[in-house]
């Protein structure tokens, strides 16, 4: 059976520029030095499966979850989801963000409805939808809030709900709580 996530031999590097501020990698040289955020990491995730990563700040969590995500590729290696080669954003996958990422001049039900907008769905159905998204992370009431108006908590709930509203195959979730 195919699983729904596989990384195989997976390796991400970033230049470091030199100078002030360049980290302790650079041993003060004055050229870039190369820095590998995730090195020949392979993983399969089984559809339904619930993965964590827990690791100390910079040590590629984040970086994992772009490449994921679509956001960036890797150096070396695959990222597959369904067997098929991530090669950016796509509707299968959704991502809570660490920051809320949300549109401050968007309710809590019109941030929820924006991934819907283009699936055919009524603007009477998208709302319908996002309001049973907010009701689900306990945001039942505050549809028609905006961003400045809700706590930060209640913002992260914003986007959870977000991401689920549209149904992904994959969620993933970058420190939301």
């Amino acid at each position: 059976m195919t699983p729904k996530i596989s990384l195989r031999n997976v390796t991400k590097e970033f230049t470091v520029r030199p100078g002030k501020g360049a980290g302790k990698n650079t041993g003060g040289q004055s050229e870039p030095s190369v820095l590998t955020a995730l090195d020949d990491l392979s993983l399969d995730v089984a559809a339904g499966e619930f993965l964590t990563l827990v690791g100390p700040s910079g040590s590629g969590k984040t970086t994992l979850l772009d490449l994921l995500a679509g956001l960036s590729r890797p150096t070396s290696g695959q990222v597959l989801v369904d067997g098929k080669e991530v090669t950016g954003p796509g509707q299968d996958r959704a991502v809570v963000f660490q920051q809320y990422a949300l549109f401050p001049w968007r309710t809590a039900s019109a941030n929820v409805s924006i991934g819907l907008e283009n699936t055919g769905l009524s603007k009477k159905e998208r709302a319908a939808k996002a309001s049973g998204f907010l009701d689900l992370v306990g945001l039942a009431g505050f549809e028609d809030r905006y961003p400045h108006e809700l706590s930060g908590g209640m913002k992260q709930r914003v986007a959870i709900a977000r991401s689920l509203a549209y149904e992904p195959d994959v969620l993933l979730m970058d420190e939301p709580f």
